[in-house]
C-alpha cells in the first residue's frame, strides 16, 4: 500500500543546530542558559552563577532519566530542578516566564536545511499529508521554530514525545501514531537521521522509513533505502 503520511524527525533531519554534532558541545544551549541566569538576576535575585550552566542542566536531566519509570520529560521541569540545584527558590509564576524566555532564546537556534520548503511543497502537491514526528522536552519549541519559518501551514501535525509521554526510542510513540490517525503502519513513512531514534523503533511498528544518513554516508549496514541528502526525496516519494 503507497503511504499517505509522510512523518519527518525535526532536529537534525529538517533542522539543524549545533547539538546535532557533539564536536559543537551544545554551545547554544549554553548560551540561553547563561541568558537565563540573566534574566533572573534582573528580577532581583541573587545568582551563584556556574562554571558551566550547560553541564549542570545535563547533569540534572541525565539524574531524571536515571531514577524512576522512563518517561519523556518538559524543559520547564528541568529548568524547575536545575535552579533550584543552584539555591534558586523560584515560584512556578516566575518558572512560567522563564521557560519562555528560554524557549523564545532557543526558537532562534535553529536553522532549515537547504530545500525543505521547496521539499515539503513537492510532497504535499503530490497528496501527500505531512507530520512532524519529533523527540523533544519542549512541544512549544517545535511549536514555535516551525512558526519562526512558516512552515506551519505544511503540517498536519506536531506529533511530539512530550504531546505523548512516550520516548521516541520507545516502538510504543510510534505505534500510538497508527492509532491516532487510524492508519496501517505501512501508510506512513518515517524520515529521520537517528537509527535508535526513528528508523529501528518505526519498523519494529511496521511504518516504512528513509534513513537520512548525514553522519555515517551511507553505510552498507544501514536500512535501506538510505539517503545523504533530502534532494533526493524528490526520487523516492
Amino acid at each position: 500500500m503507497k503511504p499517505r503520511i509522510v512523518s519527518f524527525d525535526f532536529a537534525c533531519t529538517l533542522f539543524w543546530e549545533p547539538g546535532c554534532d557533539p564536536k559543537y558541545d551544545a554551545r547554544y544551549v549554553r548560551d540561553a542558559l547563561w541568558n537565563v541566569l540573566s534574566f533572573i538576576e534582573r528580577r532581583g535575585f541573587e545568582v551563584d552563577k556556574p562554571v558551566d550552566p550547560w553541564k549542570t542542566y545535563l547533569s540534572v536531566w541525565d539524574e531524571i532519566r536515571s531514577n524512576g519509570p522512563r518517561r519523556e520529560i518538559w524543559h520547564r521541569y528541568i529548568l524547575l530542578r536545575f535552579l533550584y540545584r543552584l539555591g534558586i527558590n523560584i515560584d512556578s509564576y516566575l518558572l512560567d516566564e522563564i521557560y519562555e524566555y528560554f524557549i523564545s532564546q532557543r526558537i532562534k537556534h535553529y536553522t532549515l536545511h537547504s530545500g525543505v520548503e521547496s521539499i515539503l511543497k513537492y510532497l504535499v502537491g503530490r497528496g501527500y499529508q505531512l507530520i512532524l514526528t519529533t523527540g523533544t522536552a519542549s512541544h512549544d519549541l517545535i511549536v514555535g521554530v516551525i512558526k519562526y519559518w512558516g512552515l506551519d501551514k505544511y503540517f498536519k501535525l506536531i506529533y511530539s514525545t512530550q504531546l505523548v509521554g512516550i520516548p521516541k526510542d520507545d516502538p510504543s510513540f510510534y505505534r500510538e501514531l497508527t492509532m491516532l490517525l487510524d492508519l496501517r503502519p505501512d501508510e506512513i513513512i518515517h524520515i529521520g537521521d537517528s537509527l535508535r531514534y526513528d528508523i529501528h523503533p518505526a519498523r519494529a511498528v511496521g511504518l516504512k522509513t528513509i534513513y537520512f544518513g548525514w553522519r555515517t554516508w551511507c553505510r552498507a549496514v544501514d536500512p535501506q533505502p538510505c539517503i545523504t541528502s533530502l534532494w533526493d526525496l524528490f526520487y523516492l516519494l
